[in-house]
């Protein structure tokens, strides 16, 4: 097994995980009134978009090379958090 696929299969899983919780986010946001479905909506779109990026930049790097895949790691890293406490802090809010 290659270094980016060692670094891929987490990175596979946590894409899933995320599609999960936007979805949860997104059947929440349809269960709530209409001011809040719109809030759910947006940031529910925000969210979509958000992983998206990060599923193009995953593809991305699939497709590197060994060398090009170590360089690109830290890039993807900084987008995949930026993605996570994005998907926390529309949680946080959405809840209040």
């Amino acid at each position: 097994m290659s270094k980016n696929s060692d670094y891929v299969t987490p990175m596979e899983k946590q894409m899933k995980k995320w599609d999960a919780d936007v979805e949860a986010l997104a059947a929440k946001g349809e269960q709530a009134g209409a001011e809040a479905s719109a809030a759910y909506k947006e940031r529910v779109k925000q969210l979509r978009a958000g992983r998206d990026a990060a599923q193009k930049q995953l593809q991305e790097f699939r497709t590197a090379s060994e060398a090009a895949g170590e360089t690109m790691q830290a890039g993807m890293q900084q987008a995949w958090d930026a993605m996570q406490k994005a998907l926390e802090k529309a949680s946080s809010d959405l809840r209040k």
